[in-house]
């Protein structure tokens, strides 16, 4: 390596080598599994994708510390005493005032609070309404004691008003009791015979627990008394004992689309929908109350409680134009069109008539506070109660609670919602009370902020003397977008971010959910509420119902760049988390940064999501964030994809020492994460003079070589010809590492534009999250054998390589004939395939398989 590359590796490095990435991994799985007890600011409001505020104070510290701090400065384990010390825990000692942070792209809020917290001056530009408001109330300041009385004088004022609607009569003490859930179902009519069905995927409500009884429906409508108690596990077979009816709790007539009369007739949900011209209709059949001792007791809906129901619906009827209710029509989209595809048209239709009257009772009185702040904190607080208390909510009967509107980043009708009450005393999560409790905690948090540290065994809190939010320290906050920034050339220290992740997260469509209500709400006060939809026509990401293709993602995404190019001083640095298993979606947003004059110089891999996630375990996506470095500096020298690929071999081999030392618990999957970040630094400081046969190279072409080179390197990859489909490569690659992780393996898949999902298709895979294996050939012969079946003769398009070998293989070692199919499949690169896998194997049959000569064909 000669003397200039080591000063710009040791420029380079100045910020990253602060990273303490085995202890960020740390701190960031304990937040996002509880992240109202370890930083209560992120439970204000909902918003989707929020990334860990331990991950960017460290980021802040690295950023706004010297050049002489290393990352157990920042943040280290004591081993003699198990616990953490460094500045991570403590307020800084610089002065930071007058360093100003950049973040084009607010969110919900994680750069800006934890940056303010340090002390910097921050800047935000957020096009969201909603995340928008977000931030401006996450470092707004307000008295607490104010806003306990605030919230405690609203909650008696609402529940005086309409309470009542929420009671009920216990029918063994005759005594009124507390709502907690109203059970509903979904009804529809038979297409073919016209009977009235009730729409359910189970007849189970409540498990049977230690301490509690287990409770089912019984399926016929006419019984006097369809809750049945079992004090014992629930049956397959059950006998109504009031009505005698025979049934099994757990089969249902419903799946997510279809529903089945009694007569067996089935039919789709959404075909009866639109034959019918109507809207889902819905029917109260039972309720979970908080019985006299406090147990919480299911019960039929009786005529007392339709009386009640029937009094919420006249009360909304009367109060309906003084409410602030949403009645804008659901826009068009990816996610919105769930709603629109069951006929819902406007957002107030996806809400009962019950948590209509109540949530625009709250949102109304929360308006008439005199100090108008305090009433913004019950807005938000009520505004982020929403997410428990809809028609979209399904009940879970193993924890015996509602589920989220958003328990995946999605609209889901459902059949069966249960309705909560906002009002409850209970204290169960759709109160609103524990929603202004957590605007409290989080206001009470900005005044005195802590950490939350796992050490031997314990949770310990460390409050950080002299550190606190403040709004002096935001120097600007713009709902509007960051393509154009107004802010002066060079005036910016750092920029700081979270991108959006192409097609991952729909924002304006999610958060239209809320900004439904608010628009009614702060519309006539805030300017960025007026519109009846959020403002979605510049919103980046990939949304093939919007006409947001990955032309106008990079476009758009360059244009921000641009900006925070042009504002960022020379000397700064910009850096970002990036989250998505897709090498499309790499490719879009490196293209994006060297197109913006970025030079990229460093990625790292930190923890960004809870494994058991819905939003991974779901759509598998990563459970990891890159943390990505560039800065303003480039050469104009030209260089060609050879001259780079060689000068990569010799580099790579001292970046994986150096990183090892530097991070001694790398996988070999994080370190390839590192050196690809690193490498792109040497093509990004040369784009776009970066040549191949006289042609510019570019950035997909240039992560292709820069992975085929590290993946050999590492010995990670099966170096196997390029006619070789990309899944069998991969295959054999992984066959070479053999087993490990989930996150692991999808590390090194992403750098062939793969996923997990993508070889469990294939049947290639196997094993849970914790370890995932190769499958053999023996394995996969009917999966193979199901293939060749459904081909017309002579098609092998749907064969993958790997599937030829495998049979090839299997009739091998079952003395069956292979000529028939070596005839078709023999190639030399075929047979190179096979030799690999005879090699990483042990297993030479994998090379006898090819041995017949095609002479002898």
């Amino acid at each position: 390596m000669s003397e200039t590359q080591h000063d710009e590796e040791d420029l380079e490095l100045e910020t990253w080598d602060k990273l303490p990435l085995g202890l960020m991994d740390n701190l960031a799985e304990s937040e996002k599994y509880r992240v109202d007890v370890y930083r209560p600011i992120y439970s204000m409001h909902k918003w989707w994708a929020r990334r860990p505020g331990s991950t960017f104070r460290i980021l802040g510290l690295a950023a706004l510390t010297d050049s002489n701090t290393t990352k157990d400065d920042i943040l280290r384990m004591n081993t003699m005493e198990t616990k953490y010390e460094g500045k991570y825990l403590e307020s800084l000692k610089e002065d930071v005032s007058g360093k100003t942070i950049l973040d084009p792209f607010a969110g919900g809020g994680t750069t800006l609070f934890e940056l303010n917290r340090l002390g910097a001056q921050t800047v935000g530009y957020e096009l969201n309404p909603v995340a928008w408001w977000i931030n401006k109330k996450n470092i707004d300041q307000v008295d607490v004691d104010s806003l306990k009385q605030a919230r405690d004088a609203l909650l008696s004022s609402v529940r005086e008003d309409i309470g009542e609607l929420y009671t009920t009569t216990d029918p063994k003490t005759g005594q009124k009791c507390e709502i907690l859930y109203a059970f509903q179902t979904q009804v529809l009519p038979c297409l073919t015979c016209d009977e009235e069905v009730q729409l359910m995927k189970s007849r189970t409500l409540v498990r049977k627990g230690k301490t509690h009884s287990a409770f089912v429906c019984c399926p016929n409508r006419e019984c006097d008394d369809r809750i049945i108690e079992l004090d014992q596990e629930i049956p397959d077979e059950l006998d109504c004992p009031c009505c005698g009816t025979v049934f099994d709790p757990s089969d249902g007539n419903t799946t997510r689309a279809k529903y089945t009369c009694s007569n067996g007739h089935k039919h789709d949900i959404k075909e009866t929908l639109d034959r019918l011209d109507a809207k889902p209709e819905f029917e109260y059949y039972a309720l979970q109350y908080s019985a006299p001792g406090g147990d919480r007791r299911i019960k039929s809906f009786d005529e007392e409680d339709e009386r009640k129901a029937e009094r919420a619906r006249e009360l909304l009827e009367e109060r309906f134009d003084e409410l602030p209710i949403p009645t804008q029509k659901i826009p068009s989209g990816d996610k919105t069109s769930r709603l629109t595809a069951r006929n819902y048209e406007q957002y107030h239709e996806v809400f009962s008539d019950r948590h209509l009257l109540t949530y625009g009772t709250l949102f109304r009185e929360a308006q008439k506070f005199d100090d108008e702040n305090l009433g913004e904190f019950l807005i938000t607080g009520i505004s982020n109660a929403l997410k428990r208390g809809s028609l979209l909510i399904r009940w879970d009967y193993t924890n015996n609670k509602g589920s989220s509107v958003f328990p995946r980043q999605s609209y889901i009708p459902r059949a069966q919602p249960v309705e909560g009450n906002p009002l409850n005393t209970d204290g169960n999560i759709v109160a609103v009370e524990n929603f202004l409790d957590n605007v409290v905690e989080a206001k009470d948090y900005c005044n005195r902020p802590f950490e939350k540290l796992k050490e031997d065994g314990d949770v310990n809190k460390y409050f950080i003397q002299d550190e606190s939010v403040k709004e002096s320290r935001r120097k600007g906050l713009k709902c509007k977008t960051s393509e154009r920034l107004d802010l002066d050339d060079e005036s910016v220290d750092f920029v700081i971010t979270d991108p959006p992740y192409y097609d991952n997260v729909q924002y304006s469509e999610l958060s239209g959910y809320f900004y439904s209500w608010l628009h009614h709400v702060l519309g006539d006060e805030y300017e960025e509420f007026e519109p009846e939809h959020v403002p979605s026509a510049r919103e980046i990401v990939a949304n093939s119902r919007t006409g947001k293709d990955e032309d106008f993602f990079i476009e758009s995404l360059t244009n921000v760049f641009k900006e925070s190019h042009r504002v960022l001083k020379d000397d700064g640095e910009l850096m970002f988390t990036y989250h998505h298993n897709e090498n499309e979606a790499w490719g879009v947003i490196l293209q994006a940064l060297v197109e913006s004059g970025f030079t990229i110089t460093g990625a790292y891999p930190v923890q960004s999501e809870m494994p058991s996630s819905m939003t991974i375990s779901s759509l598998e996506n990563a459970e990891y964030d890159i943390v990505i470095f560039a800065n303003k500096e480039s050469v104009s020298e030209e260089t060609t994809l050879d001259q780079l690929r060689q000068d990569l071999f010799f580099e790579l081999q001292d970046m994986i020492e150096e990183e090892r030392e530097r991070h001694q618990e790398l996988s070999t999957a994080d370190l390839g994460v590192i050196l690809r970040g690193k490498c792109m630094f040497y093509y990004s400081k040369h784009y776009p003079e970066v040549y191949s046969d006289g042609e510019r190279v570019g950035v997909n072409d240039a992560l292709e070589t820069v992975d085929d080179v590290i993946e050999q390197i590492l010995e990670g990859s099966a170096n196997l010809p390029a006619s070789i489909d990309t899944i069998s490569e991969s295959y054999a690659a992984f066959v070479k590492r053999g087993a490990e992780e989930h996150d692991d393996l999808n590390k090194h898949l992403m750098a062939k534009n793969l996923n997990v999902s993508d070889l469990e298709d294939e049947e290639l895979i196997a094993g849970g999250r914790d370890e995932k294996r190769p499958v053999s050939a023996e394995e996969r012969v009917n999966f193979i054998e199901q293939k060749l079946n459904g081909m017309s003769p002579g098609e092998a398009d749907n064969l993958l390589d790997i599937d030829k070998i495998h049979y090839l293989h299997h009739l091998f070692v079952t003395d069956q004939s292979t000529s028939e199919y070596l005839k078709e499949w023999k190639t030399e690169d075929l047979e190179d395939l096979a030799d690999f896998m005879a090699d990483v194997t042990g297993d030479d049959r994998f090379e006898k398989v090819m041995e017949l000569n095609l002479g002898q064909f």
